[in-house]
């Protein structure tokens, strides 16, 4: 599954996800319930105009889902990327700290996350694609 939660159709009516995050957190608690799910790639937007700590409710998330997992007998892989710099107000390095508290790999650009993400996915897979 591939979801944009900034995209038109999840934003009608409700905030971009830049400033409230609980719709695309809501989704990641889903995706962890799902038996075919192995892993999650998310992103998390820091900076003037975002959510003032969008890490907190997404690490939660995070946490949460792969603690619902493990009680179902999976691991899941969460991957992740923090959009932003140090100099924003909520901080690249304090973002990707809590991202990796929560049990993520957290790397430096969703275009390695993406990369590591397809890798482990291919590793399941037995090396297949």
């Amino acid at each position: 599954t591939f979801l944009d939660f900034g995209d038109d159709e999840f934003t009608v009516g409700r905030p971009h996800p830049m400033i409230d995050p609980s719709l695309r957190a809501e989704r990641v608690l889903k995706e962890a319930e799902d038996e075919e799910t192995a892993v999650v790639l998310v992103d998390c937007v820091i900076g003037y105009g975002s959510h003032e700590d969008p890490a907190q409710e997404l690490s939660e998330s995070i946490r949460k889902a792969k603690e619902t997992a493990a009680q179902n007998g999976r691991y899941l892989s969460v991957v992740a990327t923090v959009c932003g710099t140090e100099g924003d107000p909520q901080s690249r390095s304090a973002t990707q700290m809590k991202l990796a508290d929560a049990g993520a790999v957290v790397l430096p650009s969703n275009a390695q996350a993406a990369r590591f993400s397809q890798m482990i996915l291919d590793n399941l897979q037995g090396g297949k694609r």
